[in-house]
């Protein structure tokens, strides 16, 4: 059983599976709208998927530079948004070519929930460096009340982290939140229901911004 922090054959075979499906997204950007209209930078999403929030950036006039670790999943990216710019690697191995203080804003979108601890706090210290001052990142991640897709199902490998469903999936409570995410600055968030393949998800919706 795997359960390293590596499943690009996991990722490329479900977005093969689901490559004609459209792109669409759920508006949960909207309410950064201010904020991301501000943005002079490029900004980075980060674990893309298919791109249905580049999908919304680039529908708004923004320069995005999306990346995920699935080739398939920038391929159909490529395809349906035009002129779009893509980077493959892993989030567990951000680019250290990023040069600091590179990005006013991060989009995360359900991308920083599958890595152990030491590696989620080593993602965080690198996206804080890679942020402006003042910079934000937006993020979701997996909530521990997230019965649907997995959460306290599985085996267990770390406190809120398991192995289930063919990959390593983190659930955050409150305190994770607080513990991970402040290591980038100050930090707001809530707990929120989407809609997502049929099911209920219950997920944490965040805010960041960088301090010093």
């Amino acid at each position: 059983m795997e359960k390293k922090e590596n499943f690009s054959d996991y990722w490329n075979n479900n977005y093969t599976k689901y490559y004609e499906r459209k792109i669409a997204y759920d508006n949960w950007l909207e309410k950064y709208d201010d904020l991301i209209n501000a943005c002079d930078t490029t900004i980075l999403d980060l674990g893309c998927g298919a791109g249905n929030d580049t999908l919304y950036l680039t529908e708004k006039g923004k320069d995005v530079l999306s990346c995920d670790y699935s080739k398939v999943a920038l391929e159909k990216l490529e395809k349906n948004i035009e002129n779009s710019k893509t980077m493959l690697f892993n989030i567990s191995n951000l680019p250290y070519n990023f040069e600091s203080e590179s990005f006013k804003i991060i989009i995360a979108d359900l991308s920083l929930h599958y890595f152990y601890e030491k590696t989620t706090f080593d993602i965080m210290n690198e996206l804080k460096r890679i942020l402006t001052k003042n910079g934000t990142l937006l993020a979701r991640v997996n909530s521990v009340n997230d019965s649907h897709y997995g959460a306290g199902k599985g085996e267990k490998l770390e406190h809120n982290y398991y192995y289930v469903t063919g990959y390593n999936k983190r659930f955050f409570d409150e305190t994770d939140i607080e513990k991970f995410f402040s290591v980038i600055g100050d930090v707001t968030y809530s707990e929120k229901v989407i809609s997502r393949f049929g099911n209920n998800k219950k997920l944490f919706e965040i805010k960041v911004t960088k301090k010093d």
